[in-house]
């Protein structure tokens, strides 16, 4: 299926979850030995079960990896595509690195980072008693608005209980106190867990250099504390067009700088996801090209309106001309490909990569694909059709000369979202019949061998949340059938389409074009769903297309994926909030229930690991019983690739391996040689 990525979701080529890091040695693959090249025939156990040794490297060359859509841009501000992300995982940093296999947070472009408690004050004592509390918004405890806010005064720093009081002592540079003091408790009105963080920046991250519009190159800058306070107020302009991200942000009410290389955020209440929502789902981007209050920004203009500071930046060459911190920076950006050569200013040469050009080559059918893979127009190809993998095309000989193949598994689940506001759709009966009549484990077997698992829900598979004891509805067409009659909707007319009201229930399936698994999937799904008197009509809308019909909810039901990290915050993707018609967010089934809307609140708060669990599995089987996706498949990534390169390992965070991580072998290659400097 076609999939986009979310400390967030994000779509393939629909979206991702980027998740909380914690203790994680529960998730599935998370504390496994993966092994290198464990696909390589040149690596496969011998009689006494070892693995030959793998090749030295050679360093520099060109590796072309499948690109399965071409994004507008890749600013990820704006671009909520994992392949974007995925992109930028070679061409920039972030503030924090999730460690691929021990899902640690690792500092980055952050030389270190504090946390501390903050205590909300009752007005009554406030700005009388305490003259270093900071005025600040913070969520209103006693509103029943998820995002109602009002203006407080607050202490923050490392809070321990002393009974009848609190200690705030200051742990942060630049902290509002000077020595810990004694609050009583009956000044409190609440103590918010980790919602300040102190950033400091490393001194040796310098921005690629980019060509202005004047012809002037622009070389030279370092990242700074403003660079990272703007990449977090872009959110705040409602015109800049990161509704899909806004949510997360808007829960930091305070940013500060403290010097040139430390920042400070405060978020409003307790949140579980703190670190990430800051470390690695903050696209850092450069004030010095896209600010225009930044007096180093050649285009700088103060007395701009809000909507021509988001024209800038929307439409900024510069999103796909893209300027980063990371070992790559990007030299093109056609209708092909997007290719990257190695910046040689990168701050941590020793884990910079191997080659010295990737390109990324955008073929957005299949078929096509696996074509110039055996050609040799492409190294790396995972998106390998199952009629391949288990068929004679990756037997034949043009194939097993140059190239092997493998699997591996990722939180990705495939869904068919149904808009809720369509007349056909907006009742849960409906979309549980839907579910009953199609035969899901008749498809599985048919089409993946037994290699994909059916989900129940919205919490990836491997999760310890996960309710692995919810059973799917069960196939069961004549019951389907049943529900449909009960609720209104029979044949009135003898066109063996069922109606009611007026509204014959007939639904546009709408797919991104050239994808064979959605095609499949969508034949199926016509098939099953005409045999209890549904029509479906399949269309199929290139990418750019298909998402914008998918954003503006211009679409009765459509095949996607979500590229799940391991754990999400479920705003973006079910709160209210996110479900109105003219909110361009991730809630695009229209999702409305006050009853998920608390579960989510409650999640955003807990910081308690477990406890945090088992609200997941509340919320997943409430939203598996609404029924706003047909949820489909964990599936595993079959991919191909040359076996001229080595190095490749599994990992369980998306993209499911460590493009850094691989090289060539043989001096034979273009471009190759014995050292890393050229």
């Amino acid at each position: 299926m076609f999939s986009k990525g979310l400390g967030l979701l994000t779509r393939i080529a629909p979206v991702a979850f980027a998740l909380s890091t914690v203790a994680l040695a529960g998730f599935a693959q998370g504390g496994d030995e993966r092994v290198i090249d464990e696909f390589h025939p040149d690596n496969q156990p011998g009689p006494n079960g070892a693995r030959a040794a793998v090749p030295d490297p050679v360093y520099g060359g060109r590796v072309i990896v499948h690109l399965s859509s071409m994004p507008e841009n890749i600013n990820y501000a704006i671009e909520n595509s994992a392949v974007t992300r995925r992109m930028l995982y070679e061409v920039h940093e972030s503030l924090l690195l999730q460690d691929w296999e021990t899902f640690e947070y690792i500092p980055k472009l952050a030389e270190s980072y504090d946390s501390e408690d903050m205590l909300v004050l009752k007005s009554s004592v406030a700005e009388g008693t305490y003259g270093a509390a900071v005025k600040m918004r913070v969520r209103d405890m006693a509103a029943e608005a998820d995002d109602a806010m009002k203006e407080a005064f607050i202490l923050y720093g490392m809070v321990t209980d002393s009974g009848d009081s609190y200690t705030v002592t200051p742990i942060s540079r630049g902290s509002s106190l000077a020595e810990a003091i004694t609050v009583p408790k009956d000044h409190v009105e609440a103590h918010e867990e980790g919602t300040v963080t102190t950033w400091t920046l490393r001194k040796d991250a310098e921005w690629h250099p980019y060509t202005h519009a004047s012809g002037r190159e622009i070389k030279g800058h370092m990242l700074d504390a403003d660079d990272v306070l703007f990449s977090w107020n872009l959110y705040f302009n409602p015109k800049i067009d990161c509704d899909e991200k806004r949510f997360q942000f808007e829960k930091i009410t305070r940013g500060e700088k403290v010097d040139e290389h430390t920042v400070r955020f405060f978020f409003s209440s307790q949140y579980f996801q703190v670190f990430s929502t800051i470390g690695t789902d903050m696209t850092i981007l450069p004030s010095h090209v896209y600010n225009l209050d930044d007096p180093d920004n050649l285009d700088a203009n103060k007395a701009a309106t809000v909507d021509e500071r988001a024209k800038y930046f929307n439409e900024h060459p510069a999103n796909r001309e893209f300027i980063g911190l990371g070992p790559y920076r990007v030299s093109e950006f056609t209708q092909q490909w997007i290719q990257a050569e190695r910046f040689d200013g990168y701050f941590d040469p020793a884990n910079s990569g191997y080659f010295d050009t990737i390109r990324w080559r955008s073929i957005d059918n299949d078929n096509t694909s696996y074509t110039a893979l055996v050609n040799g127009e492409l190294d790396f190809f995972a998106r390998v059709k199952s009629e391949d993998y288990f068929g004679e095309a990756t037997a034949k000989q043009n194939f097993t000369d140059l190239f092997y193949k493998g699997y591996f598994y990722l939180g990705t689940y495939g869904y068919t979202g149904w808009n809720m506001f369509q007349p056909q759709l907006k009742e849960k009966v409906v979309r549980q019949a839907l579910a009953h009549a199609f035969d899901f484990e008749e498809f599985l077997a048919t089409n993946y061998k037994g290699l994909a698992r059916q989900i129940t829900g919205p919490v990836i598979y491997d999760s310890p949340a996960y309710p692995h004891d919810l059973k799917p509805f069960a196939f069961d067409p004549d019951l389907a059938e049943e529900m449909l009659e009960d609720a209104g909707w029979y044949d009135r007319n003898g066109d063996d389409v069922i109606d009611k009201d007026g509204v014959e229930l007939v639904i546009e399936f709408m797919m991104p074009s050239g994808n064979k698994a959605s095609e499949t999937l969508g034949q199926k799904m016509q098939e099953s769903f005409g045999k209890i008197g549904i029509k479906l009509n399949i269309v199929q809308y290139e990418w750019a297309t298909f998402l914008e019909r998918f954003k503006a909810r211009d679409f009765y039901g459509a095949n996607l994926a979500w590229v799940a990290n391991l754990e999400s915050d479920p705003e973006q993707l079910w709160h209210s909030k996110w479900g109105q018609k003219e909110a361009r967010g991730s809630n695009n089934s229209g999702v409305m229930e006050p009853e998920l809307d608390r579960m989510i609140r409650a999640i955003q708060r807990e910081t308690d690991f477990e406890k945090r669990q088992v609200i997941w599995r509340e919320l997943h089987t409430f939203i598996y019983d609404l029924q706003p996706y047909l949820f489909g498949f964990n599936v595993p990534s079959k991919f191909a690739m040359s076996k001229r390169i080595r190095g490749f390992k599994t990992v369980a965070l998306d993209p499911g391996y460590v493009l850094r991580d691989w090289y060539f072998t043989s001096l034979d290659e273009p471009g190759t040689r014995l050292t890393r400097e050229r």
